[in-house]
C-alpha cells in the first residue's frame, strides 16, 4: 500500500484510493493491481492545488500537503485521476474479436472523462465561490 501523504488532518493517498475504490488490487479484476500509482495520486493532488493557487484573486497559496479543504481537494484530485486514466484508456484502446465476441476492454475513456468532468466542474465552481467569499470577507473586515 502507498504511504500516506501529509498527516491525518490532510488528504492522503489512502483517502483517495478508498473514495475511488482503488484500495484493493484484487478487486481490480482486469488489472490485479492498483489503478493509480502513488505518483499519479500526488500529481493529481498537485494539479488541484495548483488550480486553486492560479485562479484570481490571489488568496492563499497551498500545496497538496497543506490544502485546508479535504473534501474539495478530493474532488479535484479524483477528477484529475479520472482524466489520467481516460488518457491511458484512449491510448490503449483496441477492439478485437475473440471466439466470435467483440472485446473492447480498454474502451472506457468516455465514462472516465464524463465522471472526471462532473467532479472537475464541481471543484471549479467551489473554487470560484470560496475565493469570492474570502475576498468579500477580507474586504469588509473590521479595522480596530
Amino acid at each position: 500500500m502507498a504511504a500516506a501523504v501529509g498527516n491525518d488532518k490532510f488528504l492522503t493517498d489512502l483517502d483517495v484510493r478508498i473514495w475511488l475504490r482503488d484500495n484493493d488490487p484484487n478487486a481490480n479484476l482486469l488489472l490485479a493491481d492498483y489503478e493509480f500509482s502513488p505518483e499519479e495520486i500526488r500529481t493529481a493532488m498537485t494539479l488541484a492545488a495548483d488550480y486553486w493557487n492560479e485562479q484570481p484573486p490571489n488568496i492563499g497559496c497551498y500545496d497538496y500537503t497543506h490544502f485546508p479543504w479535504r473534501s474539495n481537494l478530493l474532488k479535484g484530485t479524483s477528477a484529475n485521476l479520472l482524466f489520467i486514466a481516460a488518457h491511458r484508456f484512449r491510448r490503449n484502446a483496441l477492439k478485437y474479436n475473440a471466439g466470435g465476441l467483440s472485446v473492447g476492454d480498454q474502451d472506457k475513456h468516455k465514462e472516465y472523462d464524463e465522471a472526471g468532468a462532473r467532479l472537475w466542474e464541481e471543484f471549479k465552481v467551489w473554487v470560484a465561490q470560496m475565493k469570492r467569499a474570502i475576498n468579500i470577507e477580507r474586504g469588509f473586515a473590521v479595522i480596530s
